[in-house]
Order: structure tokens, then sequence, then C-alpha cells
């Protein structure tokens, strides 16, 4: 009552200093009728308390039209409680007591949709997106659920699209941006949680989130943002073989380079030569060095063969795609190959007798490439116009 008086003086008088009235007042109000009830848990206390400061905010706001010099200590103060009691319902809630942090969380997420069309700040979702999302993860914990990446990636999926469709309306443009990188933020705290729980099914939110970086990426016209689509999806990958106890290096090599060749391509498109270069790069080596450290490690032909073959279908994407990087790196790799697997072979004969094979080799290719000199340089010429 003494806080209602306090708000009845302020719009009469038309004096904001009075507004401090009402959330302490109030405040004092909902601890007394908190201890009448006998709720010991303070959790529940700093959710009345942090709601008590905030509504009265948003109602100092929809009603004062006067200067409100307290707004913004208020909302320090509003902020404080409200950051406080988040912490300790994670805490809580991590620890085995999910059933209070879901009750919170869920008032916190209806109480931030209400205070964000009251603001009328679409910066204010991503306060409705976050309660929502760790409402939802408490929930399904206390229904012994425990795979909730699952249905929080669903949550997430739905964030962005509707976030998708009111960012191409004329009027709720603004409203969808905060949808849409909430449904992204999720999608990466979701793969970072999924090997954790692991399962051959974990890899299906990572693949989800890898999806919605993708079409993001389309949707801007921002190669860069493949960066992190190509990451998910490697990792979803990733967990296929674990899961599935698969050990053979080449399948994840390849998995890598695949995704950074396509990559590769969006960058040379997008005109980020030297992210493209770095990026196919490093492509080329993850996948032609572990084939040959595999050839030396193991000693076997069969990882010549398949160095050789990977040569050739990166030299002719190289070629199709006119890089110099992507066409002369395979070639020098297959040479090394070529020479790993000579020397291996000749290993026995006396080291000077190597020696002096080599020495003729490269006389004979000097001799070579003195007499095709010309050719060479138109060689050259052309290659000149091919990206790095």
């Amino acid at each position: 009552m003494i806080g209602l008086v306090f708000a009845a003086e302020m719009h009469i008088r038309k004096n904001g200093w009075l507004e401090a009235g009402l959330p302490a007042m109030f405040n004092i109000g909902a601890f007394l009728i908190m201890n009448d009830f006998e709720i010991k848990e303070l959790t529940y206390h700093l959710l009345a308390y942090s709601l008590v400061w905030i509504l009265s905010d948003l109602l100092a706001h929809l009603t004062y039209t006067q200067p409100r010099r307290l707004k913004w200590p208020i909302r320090g103060i509003a902020t404080v409680i409200a950051a406080v009691n988040y912490v300790l319902l994670i805490i809580n809630g991590i620890r085995g007591e999910p059933a209070p942090a879901a009750l919170c969380f869920g008032v916190y997420s209806l109480v931030s949709f209400l205070i964000s069309l009251g603001y009328r700040q679409p910066k204010l979702m991503y306060g409705f997106t976050s309660s929502t999302s760790l409402f939802a993860a408490f929930l399904f914990q206390v229904y012994e659920m425990s795979k909730w990446i699952h249905p929080i990636m669903i949550l997430g999926v739905l964030f962005y699209l509707i976030g998708y469709f009111l960012s191409h309306t004329k009027r709720m443009c603004t409203w969808g941006t905060p949808l849409q990188y909430s449904g992204l933020g999720l999608g990466l705290v979701v793969s970072v949680a999924a090997p954790v729980l692991g399962g051959l099914d974990a890899a299906i939110p990572v693949a989800l989130a890898a999806t919605l970086w993708a079409v993001e990426a389309f949707h801007r016209k921002n190669a860069w943002l493949g960066f992190p689509a190509n990451i998910l999806y490697f990792l979803a990958y990733f967990i296929v073989l674990f899961e599935l106890r698969v050990d053979e290096m080449q399948f994840f090599s390849m998995g890598a380079a695949l995704l950074g060749l396509i990559q590769h391509y969006l960058l040379n498109r997008s005109g980020a030569k030297t992210g493209a270069f770095i990026t196919g790069s490093v492509s080329q080596l993850i996948l032609l060095g572990t084939t040959y450290i595999q050839m030396l490690d193991t000693e076997e032909l069969v990882y010549f063969a398949v160095l050789f073959l990977q040569s050739i279908a990166i030299m002719v994407y190289g070629i199709v795609i006119r890089s110099r990087s992507l066409t002369f790196a395979p070639i020098a790799l297959v040479v090394l190959g070529v020479v790993t697997v000579i020397y291996s072979a000749l290993r026995d004969i006396s080291t000077v007798v190597l020696i002096g094979c080599t020495g003729i080799v490269l006389l004979l290719l000097g001799i070579l490439a003195v007499i095709l000199r010309e050719r060479i340089t138109r060689l050259g010429e052309r290659l000149s116009s091919w990206e790095a």
C-alpha cells in the first residue's frame, strides 16, 4: 500500500525521485509475504525481488511521461539481482535440483517476452530466448531426459525459422535478427555439448546446427560464415566415426579435406583470395600429409596408390579452378612419394651409389630444362594469370 502511495505521489507531483519508493516498498512486501508462506529457498526470493524491480521499472516506463532520474539505477539493481539468480539457478540445476531452475526460468522467459514488447526493444528478445532455452533444458532434466540436446536444437531451429520469417517482413524485420542469432548460438552450445553426451544420435543436432549456419551464409552471401558450418559438419562426421569405432585416419583426413575444399571454392568465388589460398593449402596438407605419413609408417604400397589418386583428384580440381597451389603441390607430393618408395626399395644398396644416381637424375633434369626453356617460359606466362 505504501508503494502505491509513492506511485500516486510520483504522478501527482511529477517528481521522478519518488520512483525509488515503488520497488523498495514492493520488495519489502515480497519479502514479508514469502516469509509468511515459509519459503526459504534463496532462488525463489531472488526471483520475486528481481521481478519487483523489473516490473516496477516497466510500469513507470509505460505510465510516467516525465523525466525519470532513477531509471538506470533501478534497472541496474534489477539486472544484478536477476544475474545473480541466473547463476545460482544454473549451479543448483547442474547439481541435481532442476525443478526450481525450470520453474524460475519459465517465469523469467514470460517476463522477458513481456518487457521486450513493453519497451519495444528487439535486443531484449535475447533475454527471452536464453531464458526459454534454460527452461527447456532443465525441464527435460526434471523428467530424466538426459539427451536434452535434441529438443534444445529443435527450439533453436524454431527460433531461427521464426526470425528468418520476421526478417523478411517490413514491420517486424528488426525483431527477426535476435531470434536468428539466438538459433545460431543455441546450435553452437548444443554442438559443444554433443560430444560430451555421446551417442550416435548426437550427430543429428550438430548437423542441424551446421545447416543453420550454411543457410545463414547463403542468406547473407558471406562465404566466411561457411567456416562454422564446415566445422560443425566435420564435428558431426567425427562423432559418427567415433561412435562406430573407426580408427583409420584416412576417413578423418578425407572428410576434413573435402569440407576444406568446399570452403576454398566458396571463398574463391566470393573474392577472398587470401582466405581461399590458406584454406586450400591446409586442406591438401591434411589430406596428402596424412597419407604420406601413413605410407612412411606402414611401408605399404597401398598408401602410395591412395596418395597418387588423392593427388590426381586435387590436381584436377586445381586445374578446373585455375589454382597454381592446388595443381603443383599435389605433383610435388607425388614426386616425393615416388622418391620415398624408390629409396625404400633400394635402401640396402650402398649410400654412395644412391647419391650418384640422384645426382645423375638431377643433372638430366637440368639438361632437359635448358632444352625446353622456351616452352617452360611460355607455360610460366600462361600460369601467371592463374590464382595462387
